[in-house]
């Protein structure tokens, strides 16, 4: 899998600091791809977190997977060919919500390689991204994803679209990133 950077909420401007040390070699920003649905609360971190992209941040990248627009176990497959077939030659980052220890609730996980959407929920996809972004939401029950609390996944996707927000802004601006 390679580096993981774990990042505790006190923490949250070491999402961007891990977004650097990963995707600072490339030349354009990746492709963000926002996975999850809005009828379970603890799974909508990721199209919450697209919606902040795109509606707050306006985010100097491709998002994809919003409150308007999922992205879910039923049309990942369609999404990930649109993404290869309009953006061949980008790095594609993964949001998703993620189940975990109780010690972990609220952490975020930033790393290299591609996660398995619905792997919590007993689901078969194929991995998605070049690297990842997730938020643990919940325990290790895949049933308390139904009962975690709107206002906690509402401030973990608040927080995380603002450092991907900053991250992707380096792209158009004279900021580098400087080694994490």
């Amino acid at each position: 899998m390679g580096s993981v950077f774990i990042v505790k909420p006190s923490m949250i401007s070491h999402v961007e600091k891990s977004l650097c040390a990963l995707l600072g070699g490339h030349s354009a920003p990746p492709i963000i791809l926002c996975i999850g649905s809005d009828r379970v609360t603890g799974d909508c971190f990721g199209p919450l977190t697209g919606e902040y992209l795109v509606r707050r941040y306006n985010a100097e990248a491709f998002v994809y997977g919003t409150l308007a627009a999922p992205v879910t176990a039923l049309n990942l497959a369609s999404f990930a060919a649109l993404i290869k077939a309009r953006h061949p030659n980008h790095a594609v980052l993964a949001v998703d919500s993620a189940l975990g220890s109780r010690e972990d609730i609220g952490t975020f996980r930033v790393f290299s390689g591609g996660l398995y959407p619905g792997a919590a929920a007993g689901k078969r996809l194929p991995a998605v991204g070049d690297f990842s972004l997730t938020a643990t939401v919940a325990g290790p029950d895949q049933k308390e994803l139904f009962s975690v609390r709107l206002g906690f996944v509402t401030q973990l996707a608040a927080a995380a679209a603002e450092q991907i927000a900053r991250f992707t802004a380096r792209f158009s601006s004279a900021a580098v990133c400087r080694k994490a």
